[in-house]
């Protein structure tokens, strides 16, 4: 068994005295890393917006805290990214093989939009996981389904048509996993369960046509575990309460 923990939309600033919408992201994010430790995932995924502001100083003190957990741990990009300093400490997109299962990491940035786009290299790199058989868990930032939420729904993965055509009778693309909303999401697509996981700063109200914060919705991760022949649990974790 394989098992994988979510971090997704922590929005950290160069600044340690910053505050992203009146939160402390870095000890929002120290908080959900020292719970990932406690839990000891095979795979620390995180899943974009890592930074707010883009700058150098953001990603070196999280690639430290990164460094220093001792997890195995991957990134992808969002669209508050900066993918080329990324790609400096860090590839920005990534494709694991376990003994029953493989892992997808896709990097959905579209550069200076908030919306997100698979380029061609990154639906080239979907096509050849699909040649293989085994299991396959894609990550990626940005919704490739609608979320019911008009503002969200309008800033999510542009070619989504193209991604769920690809997957279309791949009954072995068991799950999809991303970030961008700032909320629990699940529902399925094809034969794919779809998961959105809450942000590690703060979250978006839920179901809204207008953009809100919640005042009351936690941090959360999600943890999920990779079993044999595609059977795989998932739940959330949440955190700071």
């Amino acid at each position: 068994m394989i098992r994988v923990v979510q971090l997704t939309d922590l929005h950290l600033l160069a600044d340690p005295n910053a505050l992203y919408r009146g939160k402390d992201t870095r000890s929002h994010f120290l908080a959900g890393l020292k719970l990932a430790v406690r839990l000891q995932p095979d795979l620390l995924l995180l899943t974009g917006d890592l930074a707010e502001d883009e700058q150098l100083g953001t990603y070196q003190w999280l690639y430290q805290q990164l460094k220093n957990s001792g997890l195995n741990w991957q990134w992808l990009p969002g669209n508050h990214d900066n993918p080329a300093i990324m790609a400096s400490f860090q590839p920005t997109d990534f494709h694991q093989q376990t003994q029953h299962w493989q892992i997808l990491g896709l990097n959905s940035h579209l550069p200076n939009q908030t919306q997100g786009n698979l380029d061609t290299t990154q639906l080239q790199r979907l096509q050849c996981a699909l040649i293989n058989p085994k299991p396959l868990l894609i990550a990626l930032h940005h919704p490739p389904v609608a979320v019911n939420s008009l503002w969200k729904d309008a800033i999510a993965l542009q070619n989504s048509a193209v991604f769920w055509k690809l997957l279309k009778d791949q009954n072995h693309a068991r799950l999809v996993i991303f970030g961008h909303v700032h909320q629990a999401f699940s529902s399925s697509q094809q034969q794919t369960n779809v998961f959105a996981t809450p942000a590690s700063s703060v979250q978006f109200t839920e179901d809204s046509d207008k953009f809100a914060i919640s005042p009351v919705a936690l941090p959360a991760l999600r943890l999920i575990r990779l079993k044999p022949k595609g059977v795989f649990t998932t739940r959330l974790i949440y955190f700071l309460n």
